[in-house]
This record gives structure tokens, sequence and C-alpha cells, in this order.
């Protein structure tokens, strides 16, 4: 089944949202390695910090990425259509307009989920955004503000009216946050309102929670965040199971350990030791959850001060997890990845009970993101 977002025509039911702290280049490489067609977006981008900072590398869009949205956030129409023009010239496929996140920094003016509260300034940003770009335009918000002002269904034909060509609707209020659990009846409610393709959000954390969300709210497709965590893989058996009706098995231990390990080592050589080691940290916990026996190796991976601890302890648990052949197989595939980055795998991942130093000087990798 095919969605059709104003121009763009996916091959996927399956989209991946904005993540502040997630959603960056790294991740999504690491997304379209297990799956090429899901919808992608980036971390969310304040429309002012765009304009005032346009070199900084947040909206950075590589070329085998597509389909990919940049995200903005703001409340100031005149402004987010600049940064709307600005993301259309990094090569963006679509423009999101955050109107649903609950964090308070964000809410406190007008921005994200406040903009519920005011649907006339968030219809005069959406037809700005309308007229200001050639791509299709979307909206992502939540049910309302609180329990008392779910408008979600009139929100979401004020935003069709206004010219957005697809909606996200996350299954909670701006005063729930992320607790309690998701209303998919209610997202069903905005679905039949509208003409336009809806992606319903919220508690999608395995393929049959993704069938059972489009099955009670009859949307189009469905937008996973957390559950990718540490878990890329949950995408593509998503729309394996949607589609086919196929439940492929999630990837074994030392799998996930040694994409830990390659996520690790891409945001190192992204974003500069310093930065990339402490982004990595939370990224790392992710990946080791659920896994036998991980408890004390994760609570040292938050610790962490450079790529070769990681390596070590990832190392560690990958033996303990399996034995000597886990371990031996661990090494042997982040010695591909360190081929693929371009250095030199030496011999490090021989005979040698201690040979678990990598063979990268991380401290001589010149940065080229800007924190």
């Amino acid at each position: 089944m095919s969605i059709k977002i104003g121009t763009l025509i996916l091959k996927s039911r399956v989209y991946v949202p904005p993540m502040a702290g997630v959603t960056d280049l790294v991740f999504r490489r690491i997304v379209r390695q297990v799956d090429p067609h899901c919808l992608l977006s980036t971390e969310m981008v304040s429309s002012r910090s765009a304009m005032a900072r346009p070199q900084a590398r947040i909206m950075d869009l590589a070329a085998d990425e597509h389909p990919i949205g940049i995200q903005i956030f703001g409340h100031e129409p005149d402004i987010m259509a600049e940064a709307a023009l600005l993301a259309e010239k990094k090569g963006a496929d679509f423009i999101d307009i955050n109107m649903g996140c609950p964090v308070p920094k964000i809410t406190k003016g007008k921005d994200g989920c406040a903009l519920m509260k005011e649907p006339e300034l968030a219809r005069e940003i959406i037809t700005t955004l309308k007229s200001a770009v050639f791509i299709p335009v979307t909206v992502k918000f939540r049910l309302g503000w609180d329990d008392d002002s779910r408008n979600a269904v009139e929100f979401a034909q004020m935003a069709e009216e206004a010219g957005a060509s697809a909606v996200t609707v996350h299954g909670r209020t701006r005063q729930q946050l992320y607790s309690g659990k998701a209303d998919w009846s209610f997202i069903g409610l905005v679905k039949k309102s509208l003409s336009i393709p809806v992606f319903g959000n919220g508690d999608v954390f395995e393929p049959q929670d993704a069938e059972r969300l489009l099955g009670v709210s009859g949307c189009d497709g469905v937008a996973v965040a957390r559950g990718t965590l540490g878990n890329p893989w949950l995408i593509p058996r998503i729309t394996r199971y949607v589609e086919e009706g196929v439940l492929d098995d999630p990837p074994d231990d030392i799998e996930r350990l040694i994409v830990a390990y390659r996520h690790c080592l891409g945001l190192v050589a992204y974003k500069g030791p310093r930065v990339g080691i402490n982004e990595s940290r939370r990224h790392l916990t992710h990946y080791t959850k659920g896994l036998r026996h991980s408890a004390p190796f994760r609570s040292r991976l938050t610790q962490i001060k450079e790529a070769d601890e990681a390596l070590s302890i990832l190392v560690e648990l990958s033996e303990r997890l399996g034995g000597k052949d886990a371990r031996q197989r661990f090494l042997v595939g982040v010695q591909n990845d360190y081929l693929e980055y371009g250095k030199h795998p030496g011999e490090w991942h021989g005979n040698s009970e201690g040979c678990v130093q990598p063979p990268v000087d991380l401290d001589s990798i010149a940065p080229v993101a800007e924190p």
C-alpha cells in the first residue's frame, strides 16, 4: 500500500518522526541500513535558531536517506517560512511543523503543543509555509492540551483546510506527556474527519502494536518513535508484519551489540569525541536494555569517556552472553565498521585475550558537527 503526501509517494506505511537528540544523521544512517523505504525526519529545528545559524548541522541530509523531511518549530509565521525555505534548499522532501511537543521549555511560549490552544495562529503558520515552499507541508500534534480540551479533530480539519498534506497525531494530550496509554480510538476520529493521510503515533513497541493501532484507528500509516531506540529493526519488522503477516525474528544479542558500537563510532566521527561520546551513552544503554546479564555492563556504559571503553565493555558483555565465539564474532563485526570508516583494523581482534584496543586515536578525529 502506497501513501501519497502531496507530490511525494511513499513505499512504506512506517514513519520515524523527529526525536530530539535521537534522529540525527548517524541514527538515520543506521535506520537506512535496515530499511530503505520508511519515511524519516530530522530532529526538530528551532526556526529562529535556523535563521540565526543557517550553517548549523542539524539540517544535514545525506543523499541516500530520502524520503526525508525537516521538522521546524516556532510561532512566528514569517520566520518559520524563512526556515522552511532553508530546509527546502537543504533537500528536504517535506516540511513538518511541530505543534505537538509537550516539553515545558517549548510550550512556555507559543511553540509546540501550545499552538493547539491558538488554532488561528496555527492556521496562519500552515498557510504561510504552504505558500512559501514547493514541497509538501505536514503537521504533527496531539489530542489536545488536556482532557478538557481535546480538540484534535477540529485542529486536524483546520490543518487540512490551511493546506497541510498529511498529519501525524500522538494519542496523548500535552498534560499526559508520555504517561498513561495512547488513545488510538481518538486518533481514529481524526482519521475519519480528514481526506489527507494520517499517521497514528503512540505506544508502538512491537509489530503487533502497529497492526492494532492501524486496525483501531484506520490510519494510513504508523509513526514509530520511542520503540526504535536501540531497536531500528522494529521498522522493517513492522512493514513485513503489516504488509505480509510475517513476524520476523528480532536480531540476536551480538548483532545488537555490533550495531550499538557502530552507532557509537558514528557519533564520534560525526560530532567529535566529546559530544559523540556523551550522546552515545544513552544509545548504548538502549541497545543493551533487556539483554541477559546486561545490568552491570549498562551501568558502566553510562560512565564511558571514550569509545575504547565502550568497546571493552561490549566485548566483555559479548563473551558473557555467548562465550568466546560470540566475543570473536563481535570483534570481527566491529572490525568491518572500522573498515567502513576508513581505518585499518590491524590485528586487534586476533587470538590475544587482552587485545581489544581499537587501532584509532579517537581524540585525533576532527569534529565536523557543531554541538
